[in-house]
């Protein structure tokens, strides 16, 4: 299965990756996957990346989108929530429906958001799901892996990276506490990044630790994360 995660062939890979989440739901298969982590966790996060063809169809949408006057829909705010991979395929990187005023979700959306699984999201609903199971323990494998990443000049790497930090900010919360320190004014960083993807993924991953970002010295966190924000939304 770790072969066929590493398929060419997109829809295999992401069969072989929700074989992951299947077995990391029951202790069986959480005491199997224990002695694979090694290989299973850098794998997970590599095909968390956009591929070629992804980034195609996002450049081409958003040159679309720049010549179309934006509707209601298309303005009001998103929200990022996260479900187990059994409720209906939405995890934690994957936004929620537009919601309408009375709280309801559009059907269009739901139609719309089924059609949004896929390798990336399957991969960091993974790795999500195995920080709840294996905790601290997963982050002596994650960790060297997620130093390269982050520190790579190509952004598609990076970003992958930041979703990783988002996507194990629950699970391995007690472990990361130590690294947050150097990762928050990192990531701060990262919302003056050139590729509006970055600086997304990179506000949904802050928004993941901003219960630790609140309880520490206001004037070296909250406070620049506040005024890093706010500049960000002039910019998407």
């Amino acid at each position: 299965m770790l072969m066929r995660t590493q398929d060419t062939d997109e829809q295999v890979a992401l069969e072989a990756c929700e074989f992951w989440l299947s077995v990391a739901d029951n202790a069986v298969g959480q005491q199997a996957l224990a002695p694979h982590l090694a290989q299973l966790v850098p794998l997970l996060v590599e095909r968390m990346r956009y591929s070629a063809m992804d980034v195609m169809l996002l450049r081409a949408e958003d040159e679309e989108d720049e010549l179309k006057p934006d509707k209601q829909e298309d303005i009001r705010p998103r929200f990022h929530k996260a479900k187990t991979h059994s409720l209906d395929h939405d995890h934690v990187t994957g936004p929620a429906g537009d919601h309408t005023e009375d709280g309801d979700t559009d059907e269009d959306d739901d139609d719309e958001e089924m059609t949004e699984w896929n390798l990336r999201k399957c991969s960091a609903a993974g790795l999500d799901v195995l920080s709840n199971v294996f905790h601290e323990n997963l982050l002596p494998v994650l960790l060297p892996y997620l130093k390269q990443v982050l520190g790579s000049p190509d952004w598609v790497l990076k970003e992958s990276g930041i979703l990783a930090l988002g996507a194990i900010a629950e699970g391995c919360s007690e472990g990361m506490a130590a690294h947050l320190p150097d990762l928050v004014p990192f990531l701060l960083g990262c919302l003056q990044d050139s590729k509006p993807l970055v600086r997304s993924i990179t506000c949904w991953t802050l928004s993941r630790y901003s219960s630790w970002i609140v309880l520490e010295d206001p004037n070296k966190y909250f406070k620049p994360f506040l005024a890093e924000v706010c500049s960000s939304l002039a910019q998407f």
